[in-house]
């Protein structure tokens, strides 16, 4: 397994295992739809400044990525924080450490632009990822909370 940093050739397949992985979310949050076809979402953002991506490729074959990216709020924040935007593996790729050496590339990342910490969102029924994030030290410091609203009800 070739652990990566992503070039535009590879935006295509990180595209297309962004479809992969929000059809994956869709079972976790009704909004999303199992649809969706993600094109031309990473080329213009993996050359921008404080973004990064990884792949993860098999033979040749892309079958993970992690994108992400740094922040900083001056006059707020003392140091900038990172933040997962996305990480997929493929499903038969799971359970190999592929995740983890994807995330160690992007650690390594953070850390080199000075990061206080990594942070990211995941879907509170995701148990998979939630496992996978505790492994690698992650802790709950913030809650990510919304309020669903009805078509007749709330406005």
């Amino acid at each position: 397994m070739n652990i990566r940093e992503a070039t535009k050739n590879d935006c295509v397949h990180m595209d297309a295992l962004l479809t992969k992985l929000i059809r994956y979310e869709a079972r976790f949050d009704p909004n999303l739809s199992p649809e969706v076809v993600i094109e031309d979402n990473y080329a213009g953002q993996i050359a921008a400044e404080g973004c990064k991506a990884y792949v993860a490729e098999d033979h040749g074959i892309i079958v993970g990525y992690l994108y992400g990216f740094t922040y900083r709020i001056p006059q707020v924040l003392l140091q900038p924080i990172a933040i997962v935007d996305a990480l997929y593996v493929e499903e038969g790729y799971r359970g190999k450490g592929i995740a983890k050496d994807l995330f160690r590339k992007f650690q390594e990342f953070a850390s080199g632009c000075g990061a206080a910490s990594i942070e990211l969102k995941v879907m509170s029924r995701n148990r998979d990822a939630l496992r996978l994030y505790a492994s690698l030290g992650f802790c709950e410091t913030k809650k990510y909370m919304a309020l669903p609203l009805s078509q007749n009800g709330n406005k």
